[in-house]
């Protein structure tokens, strides 16, 4: 499957969802968020990137400072994973890198989290740019930081990511018109070497689960939150609504399709990776499976209809299965044969 000459292409990042304005909040859900910050809000910019239809807004205060909140109301079917966020985030070690959560909880029929806010700009990853080996960097860091892993209470990997982390098992049992000839010769293959991953996919780091170039930020140099939290200057990781505890070469293997995506060849996109110790010590058969297992998931969920709020998700999901159809043959024609 390959996006044609005329398929559209990815949207900017900040502009992927169509999110309700602030404004539209009831208020007594923005006088309780008002009642936790430490100044009157003077500004509001409403935020559109993302892949979720929640309300996203940067809140300047008085006081000179701002803060990042996200609010779904309780009926939305997403909002398991924003209180999940909001657990997480509450107990990341100060060490790492992202937005210190300062107040969590529900309120007039809405799940809020306000965080710090953290200024900068997404990661460029195409071939030549000075933020690649940041990103690596930072990623590789986290595995000190996380390990071992700082929350009891969280799912392992091979459940919490092995439940929603597949899709050929789906596709051949209605298979699209449009599925590509390769696909298509090794669908059988696919579907059996999908599930090989999930069985070294636990261990004892906290793994973010999502790392990919909009829940990343390039930090400018200002803070506009407490001391603690993302650092002044480098990489924050946002959005930990998928963490889970599991092996930490997941969170450095999902930077693959992105890297292809941003226009690296496959061999050069796992190249960037080369001197991470998550990447080489594990199985390249693993990798393999890994790779399958989120082509499947993409390659599906593509194909599905559009969620409300988010248009531009399947458009996305289209260009990363195409990516991840690269990165598999790539690998099962070179490295490692389909387990």
């Amino acid at each position: 499957m390959s996006p044609s000459s005329d398929s559209p292409s990815p949207p900017p990042l900040g502009r992927t969802a169509i999110r309700p304005a602030w404004d539209t909040l009831p208020g007594p859900v923005r006088q309780a968020i008002a009642e936790q910050l430490p100044a009157p809000v003077t500004a509001v910019v409403n935020q559109g990137g993302g892949f979720t239809p929640g309300i996203a807004a940067q809140l300047r205060l008085a006081d000179g400072t701002a803060v990042f909140v996200k609010a779904v109301p309780t009926t939305h079917p997403l909002v398991g994973t924003y209180r999940h966020e909001g657990h997480i985030a509450a107990r990341l070690p100060l060490a790492t890198p992202a937005p210190r959560l300062r107040w969590t909880g529900t309120t007039g029929g809405w799940v809020v989290l306000v965080f710090d806010n953290v200024e900068g700009r997404h990661p460029d990853l195409a071939p030549g740019s000075a933020d690649i080996s940041g990103v690596v960097n930072a990623v590789a860091a986290m595995s000190q930081t996380l390990t071992p892993c700082p929350i009891l209470d969280v799912e392992p990997s091979s459940t919490a990511r092995g439940d929603w982390l597949h899709g050929w098992d789906l596709l051949v049992h209605d298979m699209p018109h449009d599925l590509g000839g390769w696909e298509r010769r090794h669908l059988n293959e696919l579907v059996k070497a999908e599930t090989v991953w999930k069985a070294h996919a636990d261990g004892p780091a906290l793994v973010h689960g999502d790392i990919r170039p909009d829940n990343l930020l390039v930090t400018t140099g200002t803070r506009t939150g407490t001391d603690a939290g993302a650092p002044v200057d480098g990489i924050a990781v946002v959005d930990w609504a998928r963490a889970s505890r599991g092996a930490f070469w997941q969170d450095v293997a999902d930077l693959v399709p992105h890297l292809i995506m941003a226009g690296h060849t496959p061999a050069a996109a796992e190249a960037c990776l080369a001197a991470v110790p998550a990447w080489q010590q594990t199985d390249a058969g693993v990798l393999t499976s890994y790779a399958i297992a989120y082509a499947g998931y993409w390659a599906w969920a593509s194909r599905q209809p559009a969620p409300p709020g988010v248009p531009h998700l399947r458009t996305y999901q289209r260009h990363a299965a195409t990516a991840a159809i690269a990165w598999i043959r790539h690998r099962a024609d070179g490295i490692s044969p389909i387990p």
